[in-house]
């Protein structure tokens, strides 16, 4: 897929997770499904999340001049990014929520509009954790990723909220 078409239907998969959030109730927000890492509300937590960690990624790999990077993310953050995941979020920040998920959007789409196009599909090799190996990614790989990840939750978010009406929170 050439950029500008994976940057549109990385744009489609945002706007479907979009509207699958909007259906979750405000009551359901913090809604954990007994034995899951993610609460309702906390998936668009954790899609915020990924969508940090590969900006600072992709942003590594730039800097780097696509030479190989260690991990990016700072530490502590995952950790806080899945603590957030399982409490959910309030009908307030919910929207802030969504706000930042936008800005997160905007900064992965302008870092790779700001590539040159044959640097789409260029590789580096990207260390993602302490003691792993390096893994050849590129931007081309990122998108893919972080559309894919929004869609797996659109389907997630409508099972959840099944299971949260027939749950017995939802009566309360």
């Amino acid at each position: 897929m050439d950029r500008d078409a994976a940057l549109a239907d990385f744009d489609a998969a945002r706007k479907e997770w979009e509207d699958a959030f909007q259906r979750v109730p405000d009551r359901a927000l913090t809604y954990l499904k007994p034995g899951d890492d993610y609460s309702l509300g906390g998936l668009q937590v954790h899609v915020n999340w990924v969508l940090a960690h590969y900006r600072r990624v992709l942003e590594g790999i730039v800097r780097a001049r696509f030479q190989q990077i260690g991990p990016q993310d700072p530490a502590g953050a995952e950790a806080r990014a899945l603590e957030g995941a399982r409490r959910g979020l309030t009908p307030p920040e919910r929207r802030r929520s969504l706000d930042e998920m936008a800005q997160l959007h905007a900064a992965v789409r302008a870092a790779v509009r700001r590539m040159p196009a044959a640097d789409f599909t260029r590789k580096a090799q990207v260390v993602y954790a302490d003691g792993e190996d390096p893994y050849p990614t590129c931007a081309e790989d990122i998108v893919g990723w972080l559309r894919e990840h929004y869609r797996e939750h659109v389907e997630q978010s409508g099972d959840l909220i099944a299971e949260w009406r027939s749950s017995p929170t939802a009566a309360d």
